[in-house]
């Protein structure tokens, strides 16, 4: 069988590489490499074996001979969600998880909320000043954070939701520099270190917003109401085959979960897709001419399946992966992927940014083109922007419903312009990709 092989830089370098520049770390690993390496800067305490061809992510998505496992890992996930995530839980209780979360994030339960993205994003925009330039992704976050409360709680106004909302911001921007966020790479700074350490910040400000959900969670068990309809009073109304409902901590996990999966990834994406749409003027006019061919009122379920909408929005999540590789798994038998031995006790994972640029399957890469998701239709081995399996993300549908949504009342509703006149390059902030420094200014319609 075949060998992987690794980059010839030392480790030490690999690592500040993948922390300072990603997307060139992945590059240099595919002009070395075309079908996969050890990827030694990056640090799960164990060999993370990198796959990036549709063959391999199709094994390993699969996994027809059961050699594969959701099992977890030490990594920064443990660190922010805790054991009873959905993120961290594995075998049986990673899959009933699952089970009982897919429901509340897909079908009817998230097409109820059209209206109800499109008053956000209205509102958001029209507080925004005019002729200021503004952050866009600071407006992304607040737009998907509102979406996200609401879609938990039922509500966003109240002063606890508000307090949730500045907790999170404050969370997440902790570690958005490539300083401040070392602590999320290596575990061994992911303690205490004194007053003025990020980690023990970041700790501070998870411990208050979980007083927050608790205190929510005991109030609602005080006072049931069966007419909230929101995922967290879903999440209390269930039970297992022996009649048990889920425990505070349980519950504490999943909402954790969904909070910062459902802001950082998706205001990130939602960035990504307004500077392509407004720094290409002939993108904008067909995106505008296809919102205008529908009634004023439409439903938000028609302008979800407008077919040039949900082109940009493809190209747009193939270019900028909302990770940049999925959710390892563990090996626990010896196997074979595309000819490569693969021993018990290695992680594998598919390098989705790596994948969506091969220009084999995307000719010309680094060009913007939604027309060739109108033109080809790409397997789920080729096009993986939420991941695949067992481990994919479950709140994609969502995300991608919010994506359109967003992008489609700021073009027919608002007055937008690109501030930017140089291109962006991706910058790691936090675990994700983000067009840095973006700025758009607003303009009387």
């Amino acid at each position: 069988m075949k060998q992987v092989e690794t980059l010839n830089s030392p480790v030490w370098w690999q690592r500040i590489q993948y922390i300072t520049n990603p997307v060139g770390y992945w590059k240099s690993a595919y002009q070395t490499h075309s079908d996969a390496f050890w990827a030694k800067g990056i640090d799960f305490g164990t060999p993370l074996l990198v796959f990036y061809t549709p063959e391999a992510a199709q094994q390993i998505i699969e996994n027809r001979h059961g050699h594969l496992s959701t099992t977890t890992f030490e990594s920064e996930l443990k660190a922010i969600f805790g054991d009873s995530s959905f993120f961290t839980l594995e075998g049986t209780s990673h899959l009933q998880a699952r089970k009982l979360l897919i429901p509340m994030l897909h079908g009817k339960h998230i097409r109820s909320y059209g209206q109800l993205i499109c008053d956000l994003v209205n509102d958001v925009l029209d507080s925004v000043p005019i002729d200021r330039p503004f952050s866009v992704l600071d407006v992304a976050q607040d737009i998907s954070m509102q979406v996200m409360i609401n879609l938990l709680f039922g509500s966003y106004q109240e002063e606890r939701y508000q307090e949730i909302k500045h907790l999170m911001f404050e969370m997440v921007n902790l570690f958005a520099s490539n300083i401040a966020g070392i602590p999320l790479f290596f575990r061994f700074l992911q303690r205490d270190l004194g007053a003025m350490s990020p980690w023990k910040k970041f700790l501070k400000q998870r411990q208050q917003m979980k007083e927050i959900i608790y205190g929510e969670i005991a109030d609602r068990r005080d006072h049931a109401d069966q007419n909230r309809t929101d995922i967290l009073t879903l999440l209390m109304s269930v039970t297992d085959e022996q009649g048990n409902t889920l425990t505070d901590d349980e519950l504490m996990g999943q909402v954790l979960s969904l909070l910062f999966t459902g802001n950082e990834s998706t205001a990130a994406s939602m960035s990504w897709l307004w500077y392509n749409v407004y720094r290409d003027a002939e993108i904008k006019a067909k995106l505008l001419a296809e919102l205008n061919s529908l009634e004023l009122s439409s439903d938000p379920l028609n302008i979800v399946r407008l077919p040039y909408l949900s082109a940009v929005c493809n190209e747009t999540l193939r270019m900028y992966p909302v990770t940049m590789f999925m959710i390892p798994r563990m090996v626990k038998s010896v196997t074979e992927i595309m000819g490569y031995r693969v021993d018990p006790g290695t992680l594998i994972t598919v390098g989705t940014y790596v994948v969506h640029h091969r220009e084999d399957i995307y000719p010309e890469p680094n060009v913007f083109k939604p027309q060739r998701f109108l033109d080809h239709n790409f397997s789920p081995y080729q096009f993986l922007p939420f991941g695949g399996g067992l481990r994919g993300c479950i709140g994609g549908e969502i995300a991608l419903y919010l994506l359109k949504l967003s992008v489609a009342i700021a073009v027919s509703h608002h007055s937008l312009k690109l501030v930017n006149q140089h291109p962006i390059n991706p910058q790691r902030r936090n675990t994700i990709l983000t067009p840095m420094g973006l700025k758009i200014i607003k303009n009387i319609a």
